[in-house]
């Protein structure tokens, strides 16, 4: 009579190095005597050897093409949340930036290369000119130029003891025209050579 075959799950737990020790001297005398056995453990060994050698290899599976993470509100917030942080710098660069009191120039309808009233650029600066404004309501424009006649600024000029006046907040370098203005007959008044160095 024959004895009977391993158990599978005796013969698995042989093979993975887990079944316990006590156990041993009956599962590998009869692997001596059972070519079936033995063929089985040859099998369970290359399994062993197989699943371990898969548990350590990285995931295998294909994954899915690219598709955008962000939703379209996902996006609208993350651009909201841009221009937020855009605004809150300018806000705050402004805020460093020390207020300068503007620097007063009186400006003098001269003609000739030294007669142009000279300021500084990119800072502000109270053009007060020779014209003594009307007693009447009349109001008067100031208007600055570039070279060619290109307007670069325009203000109400407004009356500063006993003469015309016009806050300029920053011009950049260059020479330019300053023109004063009646708004009643659009005429020009005076002209002005005004160079920002």
């Amino acid at each position: 009579m024959t004895e009977p075959h391993i158990e599978d799950e005796l013969l698995d737990r042989y093979a993975s190095g887990t079944l316990p020790v006590d156990a041993h001297p009956a599962v590998e005398e009869h692997l001596l005597a059972c070519r079936f056995c033995q063929s089985r453990l040859v099998a369970s060994d290359e399994f062993v050897v197989l699943f371990r050698a898969a548990a350590i290899q990285p995931d295998a599976r294909p994954r899915p093409g690219w598709r955008p993470a962000w939703s379209p509100r996902a996006t609208i917030w993350a651009a909201a949340a841009v221009m937020a942080s855009a605004l809150l710098f300018v806000i705050s660069v402004q805020l460093r930036e020390p207020s300068v009191a503007p620097a007063t120039v009186m400006m003098q309808s001269l003609r000739g290369p030294q007669a142009a009233a000279r300021i500084i650029a990119g800072k502000p600066a109270l053009l007060v000119f020779d014209i003594a404004p009307d007693s009447g309501p009349d109001e008067y424009d100031g208007q600055i130029v570039n070279l060619v006649g290109v307007e670069i600024f325009t203000a109400r000029a407004t009356p500063k003891d006993g003469h015309l006046a016009v806050l300029v907040k920053k011009l950049p370098k260059g020479s330019y025209w300053v023109r004063i203005y009646s708004k009643r007959s659009r005429e020009p008044i005076a002209e002005y050579g005004l160079r920002a160095e």
